[in-house]
């Protein structure tokens, strides 16, 4: 039963995490595109804007093996997000509702560890 609660917590934050990073990503680079017209060029000028989401996917794939070191790294790489949105004045509310789903994930990743933890060393 534990280790089912771990699996769900690791899998909801593993596939949420790559809906919103890939989401994120595409959203950030064909939306400023769309000013110029989509070319490859475009996407290139872009590009840059998108490097926020993938940091996020770069934690998420230590996070898929090392559930504590990347769940740590995302949840910094989150509330450093939530600081900058917090920050600026003109923040949606979906943005900060994206940046906080991100804290909430790597919150999962390190609850699915503990539990591991904590079961692997109950029946030790």
């Amino acid at each position: 039963m534990t280790l089912g609660i771990a699996n769900f917590f690791r899998g909801f934050a593993r596939f949420g995490v790559l809906l919103i990073g890939m989401s994120m990503i595409s959203v950030t680079i064909f939306t400023g595109a769309l000013n110029y017209g989509i070319t490859i060029s475009s996407i290139l000028i872009n590009l840059p804007s998108s490097i926020p989401w993938w940091l996020l996917l770069f934690t998420l794939l230590i996070a898929w093996d090392f559930e504590l070191i990347g769940g740590l790294a995302m949840l910094i790489v989150g509330i450093i997000g939530v600081m900058y949105v917090q920050a600026s004045n003109n923040a949606l509310i979906i943005e900060t509702a994206i940046v906080w789903l991100t804290v909430m994930f790597a919150i999962f990743f390190m609850l699915s560890w503990a539990i591991r933890r904590f079961f692997v060393f109950s029946y030790a």
